[in-house]
């Protein structure tokens, strides 16, 4: 199914848009131009104004200039990097300014060594191309966000003192923007602090955050009038949170303009969410809003080899709410931005309060690789701050950079390659108002994913694969394919495992299924054994002190309840349940447990878990080793013919010892299987991947196919057997014996070209046409040039130069046709004087002699004619094809003065 595209054509083609608002409606005109071909789609956005924010923070770019990064366009011509993100249609900058990010013998932490001289040089340059700046200041020497607000370390002589600290940003922030105003930045925006969750410049509670956050905007207004104040925070997920903070900046009076969120989809929820949160602020508040910070990943590789934020530290759930290619973050780039253009007016005034969005240090690519295993980039970083961090920022900031210094963990969510070159994703922020158009080029099925148990039955498990898929195009319209799976092969599942299969769509569009078999929970003998059901609680039998079954929520190993102790004085207790209706035969029983003594030091001997069964009684220690530092314990136990087994937990523990117990079980104890051998079926599909397809039919290819996909799935099994192993290797034997040949009965030669001359090549991939009329009732099939070999015979008299167009899979097919050949007027120069030139030689144009000196008279000249590397000899002139119906037909013609 197409997706329905007629109000996306009717909207972008000029039609008034009605938006509402809380103050009513306003009117808005759609994009009059017909979208840009590109090389990604971008639906315009609607309504959105021409002066939408689309900014990039591009604050370690000076660092990786000075490391040798060159920045290019779409083209690979290399150009300034704001001059290339004015014409990408960036309008804005942001700009991050530490206060001293710098030892005392001027060596740099990294991530740009952007201090205030260092911002202001690539502000100047931003304002030259173009561009407004928004300062962001961090108030802090290195990276400030919600786990990071140290203090700088010139105000640590104060840290906490949320007075002289509000005063020392003041002072700091005048003086620093007036340099800025000074040297004629285009300031637009100045941001005090960055993602100020929880603190700012050491300061926390919102008391001393609000002072902090006053005496910046104080500051901005006093040398930057027309600017607006930027507060910024982060998890705009987190119920709540956005309107409390909200709510304490209006209670503290605090003065600004922009109520700014970072917005990464990896961590920060759905744009759905996003929006509603920024808009209650905006008409809460009646305060304009942005995304200050956002970015996608354009590919999981990492360019400098020093591990990548993404996708270490994201959920494989998360990495799929956008394409991981440049489409993808065109996309994520488009999303965002609607989020923000959908806040609408909400107070009235005629004007968007979403200002629009800015992408996170779209710039930031490698500038070497190898990680830190090649010392020459180690010292590259260290030299120019071009990585996240220095070895150097280990003295401020030595739990983090210290231990982790190194390079850009971003570099696969740039909007330029690893070698500097724009993606496609570059200019998005020029297509939301245009609109972009691709070709309807196939890009993609997503893999399809199934999930069964090793008790459901094959037949459940084939009844899950679905028998249509969305195929992905560039152009953003996907359609609908129906699949035809090599279920077959499921039939060789065998245990838990995961197994992949293959199928082809009608469009002949390959598809894969991952089906996971997970094996069947043992069954669990202990009634309740996590403690979950209060009703349950009376199959257990509890004595002594300091024990009892109850709620531990945030504690337990499983659910909210366990078996909790804990007495002010020394204290023994058991807990205990017998179950009958056992199976004789040989068991497990297992408990977790946390807890530690007084002093919080570990307690290896005071728990244990036991087992009685027949009079034998077995045990294993429960230790305490701190506080949700779960240990398990491991009881083997053998019941007997009564089919009755106690098990029991005891405790003799120290005064104020505190812990509990969790997560009970017994189950019956089942063998590891031991898998045969596979070493002859690897042999057999060894032998299959060395098989020439292009000799054969697709129907017998087809049959090796479902062989190999059996193997494939016998072997990702964990209970296949030695039978099952012999049969698939005769399933793919026979295969390979039933492999028949393809059968050719002609060739059609058609040459595209129709006029050559000596030292030309003719290219088989792109000159000649060369079809194959199979006989296997397949028609006419278009041969590659790595399925047929050319020859050339030019040692006749001229009139009868001959090519020779054979089939290597069946060396008695050929074609051929003959051609005439004369000489270039100008030829490049030979190397003897018996007739071979290397290239040609010099003819004179109006005898067709040859100059004797550079070939032979010019009775016969060597040339490339071949572009499978073979010598020709050829009479003088030009090589004429004509090409008629039914074959070739060739003249020679001989230039005369």
């Amino acid at each position: 199914m197409r997706r329905n595209t007629a109000l996306t054509r009717i909207m972008a083609s000029g039609v008034a848009a009605i938006m509402l608002c809380a103050g009513g409606t306003f009117t808005v005109n759609a994009a009059e131009e017909e979208p840009v071909k590109a090389d990604v789609s971008v639906k315009a956005i609607q309504g959105l104004s021409d002066d939408f924010i689309g900014g990039m923070d591009v604050s370690s770019m000076l660092s990786l200039e000075e490391s040798g990064v060159t920045f290019k366009n779409a083209n690979g011509e290399v150009e300034d990097l704001f001059t290339l993100l004015k014409e990408s249609g960036v309008n804005y900058v942001r700009l991050r300014v530490w206060n001293d990010p710098f030892t005392a013998d001027g060596q740099g932490y990294g991530g740009g060594n952007v201090n205030a001289d260092r911002a202001l040089t690539m502000a100047k340059r931003a304002t030259a191309a173009g561009l407004k700046v928004l300062v962001d200041f961090h108030y802090s020497d290195f990276w400030a966000d919600p786990s990071k607000q140290q203090v700088p370390k010139a105000w640590k002589s104060f840290e906490g003192d949320a007075d002289k600290t509000a005063d020392t940003v003041y002072d700091y922030t005048k003086q620093t923007l007036t340099t800025f105003k000074q040297a004629g930045v285009d300031v637009g925006m100045v941001q005090v602090g960055n993602e100020t969750t929880a603190k700012i410049a050491g300061i926390s509670g919102w008391d001393g955050m609000s002072k902090v956050f006053s005496a910046g905007s104080k500051a901005i207004r006093e040398v930057l009038p027309e600017a607006k104040v930027v507060i910024h925070f982060t998890n705009p997920e987190k119920a709540g949170t956005y309107a409390t903070y909200a709510k304490q900046l209006s209670n503290h009076n605090v003065d600004y303009d922009v109520f700014a969120s970072s917005y990464y989809p990896f961590w920060h929820g759905t744009t759905e969410n996003l929006t509603s949160v920024l808009k209650n602020v905006a008409s809460t508040y009646k305060k304009d809003v942005m995304v200050a910070e956002t970015s996608w990943a354009y590919t999981l590789d990492d360019g400098d080899d020093d591990s990548n934020t993404v996708p270490s530290k994201v959920t494989a759930d998360n990495l799929k709410k956008y394409d991981i290619s440049p489409q993808g973050q065109a996309d994520e780039i488009r999303a965002v931005a609607e989020a923000v253009n959908n806040i609408g007016d909400n107070d009235g005034d005629g004007e968007n309060d979403g200002l629009g969005v800015f992408y996170w240090e779209p710039a930031w690519v490698p500038v070497g690789t190898g990680g830190k295993d090649n010392a020459e980039l180690a010292d590259t970083w260290n030299k120019y701050g071009g990585g996240w961090a220095t070895e150097a920022a280990g003295e401020y900031d030595p739990n983090d950079a210290g231990l982790y210094w190194g390079g850009s963990g971003v570099d696969n969510q740039a909007l330029f390659d690893f070698d500097g070159k724009a993606l496609a994703s570059l200019p998005t922020f020029k297509y939301i108002h245009t609109g972009a158009v691709t070709d309807h080029v196939f890009t993609k099925i997503d893999p399809v994913e199934i999930t069964a148990t090793d008790s459901d039955s094959i037949d459940a498990i084939k009844a899950q694969l679905p028998s249509e898929v969305a195929a992905h195009y560039q152009d953003g319209v996907d359609e609908t394919e129906t699949v035809t799976w090599q279920s077959a092969a499921l039939d060789w599942i065998r245990g838990a495992g995961t197994y992949t299969i293959t199928g082809t769509t009608n469009a002949g569009h390959d598809v894969t299924v991952t089906v996971t078999v997970t094996a069947t929970p043992a069954k669990d003998y202990v009634t309740d054994g996590s403690f979950e059901n209060a009703e349950n609680d009376k199959n257990w039998t509890i004595a002594g002190t300091g024990a009892s079954i109850t709620e531990d929520s945030g504690n337990a190993a499983d659910g909210k309840r366990a078996l909790k102790f804990w007495a002010s004085d020394a204290y023994s207790f058991s807990a205990t349940q017998t179950i009958t209706g056992l199976e004789p035969g040989e068991y497990v029983l297992t408990a977790m447990s946390q807890g530690a003594a007084a002093d919080n030091a570990a307690i290896t001997d005071g728990v244990a878990l036991s087992a009685t069964t027949g009079g034998k009684t077995t045990s294993d220690a429960l230790e305490l080793n701190g506080w949700v530092k779960f240990d398990t314990a491991t009881v083997p136990v053998t019941v007997g013919a009564d089919g009755t087994a106690t098990i029991t937990i005891t405790g003799n523990l120290p005064a104020d010892a505190w812990g509990n117990v969790d997560k009970v079980s017994l189950v019956k104890k089942t063998e590891t299987p031991v898998k045969p051998s596979t070493e002859n079926l690897d042999k057999a599909v060894a032998e299959a991947g060395k098989i020439n397809r292009d000799e054969y039919t697709n129907e017998s290819l087809a049959k090796l196919d479902q062989a190999l996909a059996a193997a494939d799935v016998l072997l990702a099994g964990s209970t296949y057997t030695e039978q099952d192993v012999n049969d698939v290797i005769k399933l793919v034997a026979d295969a390979i014996a039933g492999l028949a040949q393809k059968e050719v009965s002609s060739l059609t030669v058609t040459p595209s070209k129709t006029t050559y001359q000596v030292g030309d090549a003719i290219d088989a991939d792109h000159d000649l046409k060369v079809v194959g009329n199979y006989s296997a009732g397949m028609g006419n099939v278009t041969l590659s040039a790595d399925q047929f070999t050319l020859d050339y015979d030019f040692s006749a008299p001229a009139d009868a130069a001959k090519v020779t167009v054979t089939l290597k899979s069946n060396p008695n097919v050929t074609e051929t046709y003959t051609v005439a050949v004369t000489a270039r007027a100008e030829g490049g120069s030979g190397n003897g004087s018996d007739g071979a030139g290397n290239g040609g030689a010099t003819i004179n144009p109006d005898t067709g002699e040859g100059d004797k000196t550079n070939g032979a008279n010019g009775d016969k000249i060597t040339g490339v004619l071949s572009n499978t590397g073979s010598a020709v000899t050829a009479v003088g002139l030009a090589v004429v094809v004509l090409g008629v119906a039914g074959g070739v037909s060739l003249a020679l013609r001989r230039k005369r003065s």
